[in-house]
């Protein structure tokens, strides 16, 4: 097969979409408590999924009051008391959004012995025709052959999984299968009419959709921030793109109001992370960041960016504390005079990406760390300069810059690892991450621990013997450690031919053969190079893998 792609030449696109904008001003209310809640610890199916419990269950995490519902008769009772609409709630952090112009009921609220709190999130003059920006490339009829070469079947996001080798992470057979993703975003443009994510649908994959902002279930319309993200993990035209974890499962959540920049965007994300925590999901997915607003005395300040003050990242810091991996991108400021991580790429427990590209070089736009508090920051490091993903409704893909893209890299990572082994916690999957990145005994403020190689993190860290060689037609490799030959017993349903490769740990092919090979249980031998240095090698045949020790 062959595909046209699109080549490097900057190109800010503006997403010019027009929809009545909704100028009534947005307020939080905080509550004192959870009132006299009819829900208890012993019946948590009644506000938890069976997957959120399983969750918790699986980690060791307990019940505690932020799981339980916030009071219905304390919000009854805010919605009774003037012209408001309910816009959200939030049981992290106890209180509701109501949308309103009733300033009058609003300062008798105020003195309700129940509400502890009460602010403006947004305000009449910063709802207007805001766009926000990504960069993105030309098209060029250029034409480039994948298929039957080393790089099948990534094509042309190979570099940018063979930078973690996660390619063969991917060819031992963990592609995030079970493994449920919430990406929260701006919107998902033509996700459905996106060829590279028709099997999401066919396969039922998309298990929700929600829009916090507008309060309603479609997310196809609206921006196409979301949809590249997802097409980074999701994608799959095999002999042209695959993306991080096209096996996974989804939530496509909108939090980011497009049109404005304001605090009540951080508390649309936290209650739709609290809508993905009680779904039972495993990862969040966050391609956003808040440091300034649109009124200049809402800004958030360097001093902020302490991985526990921003209602993001307090948000982000519980949702973790409920077992979910949160994956944030760093932010785009590395070159502007604010330099720093936004948030909630700040928040304590999160695993925060900057951008490389499909080489190693520091992306110059990848925020700085550390937080204020001193943490590393970054965590990690992913390719977001020049990453390919596929555009809304398009079947080729296109190059863009963002840690918005590297982010997505690391989620789908983070997923194919998990499938690999679901006993780990999700700090522990994070410490591993850290642990063998490139950086770890050295990290810094502008790539943190470095970049991870996660098929070394695998190997050194799996407790099943036997999970790469777990594979239904190659019986039997000996012997293993080898010298320089092999023997393999390989099953075969019918006559056929097979190719047969050896490959490095780096994904350095060093061995191919094709056997034509009879129905039933074939031999094959294999006469290898002596000097093959001693290490971990792949035998790859068809589809299966199998990990091999050379002895020294």
């Amino acid at each position: 097969m062959k595909r046209a792609f699109l080549v490097t030449c900057f190109l800010i696109l503006n997403a010019f979409t027009f929809f009545t904008q909704d100028s009534i001003p947005r307020y939080w209310i905080e509550f004192t408590d959870k009132g006299n809640s009819s829900f208890n610890f012993d019946n948590p199916q009644m506000f938890l999924s069976e997957r959120a419990i399983q969750r918790r269950i699986n980690q060791s995490i307990e019940l505690d009051s932020l799981d339980l519902p916030i009071s219905h008769n304390y919000i009854q009772s805010i919605l009774n008391s003037g012209n408001f609409t309910y816009w959200g709630s939030s049981k992290w952090m106890n209180g509701i959004i109501v949308k309103t112009q009733d300033t009058l009921a609003l300062d008798s609220i105020a003195n309700y012995p129940f509400v502890i709190g009460l602010n403006q999130l947004k305000s009449t003059n910063q709802a207007k025709n805001k766009t926000k920006e990504l960069d993105f490339n030309s098209l060029s009829q250029r034409k480039l052959a994948v298929v039957n070469t080393p790089y099948y079947p990534f094509g042309l996001a190979y570099n940018q999984h063979h930078l973690h080798k996660a390619d063969l992470v991917q060819q031992m057979g963990f592609t995030g299968a079970g493994i449920h993703i919430a990406v929260l975003d701006a919107g998902f443009k033509n996700v459905d009419q996106t060829p590279a994510l028709a099997h999401l649908f066919s396969e039922d994959r998309i298990l929700s959709t929600y829009d916090f902002v507008r309060r309603e279930t479609s997310v196809y319309e609206d921006h196409y921030h979301g949809e590249a993200v997802l097409s980074i993990i999701a994608g799959y035209d095999p002999g042209y793109y695959v993306g991080s974890a096209s096996k996974a499962s989804f939530h496509l959540l909108i939090s980011e109001d497009v049109f404005s920049e304001t605090l009540v965007e951080e508390y649309y994300w936290v209650v739709a992370a609290e809508y993905a925590d009680s779904a039972g999901v495993d990862v969040i997915n966050t391609s956003l960041g808040y440091t300034v607003f649109d009124d200049s005395t809402t800004n958030h300040t360097y001093s902020e960016m302490d991985g526990n003050t921003t209602i993001a990242a307090r948000g982000v810091n519980i949702a973790s504390a409920k077992g979910i991996l949160c994956v944030t991108s760093a932010g785009n400021s590395g070159s502007s005079s604010w330099k720093y991580i936004s948030t909630p790429a700040d928040a304590d427990f999160g695993l925060t990406v900057g951008a490389v590209d499909s080489n190693g070089l520091r992306a110059f736009f990848s925020s700085k760390g550390p937080s204020f508090d001193g943490d590393v920051k970054p965590n990690v490091m992913s390719v977001g300069w020049n990453t390919y993903y596929i555009p809304p409704g398009s079947e080729y893909a296109d190059q863009g810059n963002g840690t918005s893209f590297s982010a997505p890299m690391v989620t789908g990572m983070v997923a194919a690892l998990w499938e690999a082994m679901p006993y780990l916690s999700n700090m522990e999957l994070i410490h591993l991450l850290e642990l063998n990145s490139h950086k770890y005994n050295n990290p810094d403020s502008l790539m943190g621990y470095g970049i991870p190689n996660i098929c070394q993190l695998l190997l050194d860290n799996s407790t099943n013997d036997n999970l790469i060689n777990s594979t239904k037609r190659i019986k039997n490799v000996f012997p293993n450690p080898f010298m320089n030959q092999l023997t393999i017993f390989y099953e075969c349903e019918l006559n056929k031919e097979v190719d047969l490769a050896l490959f490095t740990i780096t994904a350095k092919q060093l061995h191919s053969e094709r056997f034509l090979l009879q129905k039933g249980l074939n031999k094959m031998s294999l006469e290898l190079n002596d000097n093959y240095p001693p290490g971990v090698y792949f035998l790859k045949i068809d589809n299966e893998v199998v990990r091999l020790i050379k002895s020294g």
